[in-house]
């Protein structure tokens, strides 16, 4: 059998990268859902709900 995988100073840090941007992207996207989802539930009547609505359906 292997031994464990080790992984490399550059490796480490590639990995850092793409979790960094990945949770740049998801924060960005998050946002732009949570945005639109409030307008329509203001313009919808939902009230001060409309203001945590998408974040249920976010999640």
């Amino acid at each position: 059998m292997a031994g464990p995988i080790q992984l490399t100073r550059m490796h480490r840090i590639l990995i850092g990268v793409v979790v960094t941007g990945a949770v740049v992207i998801a924060g960005i996207g998050f946002a732009g859902s949570y945005a639109a989802v409030r307008e329509l539930a203001l313009k919808k009547g939902f009230g001060n709900f409309a203001y945590v609505f998408p974040i249920g359906i976010d999640a």
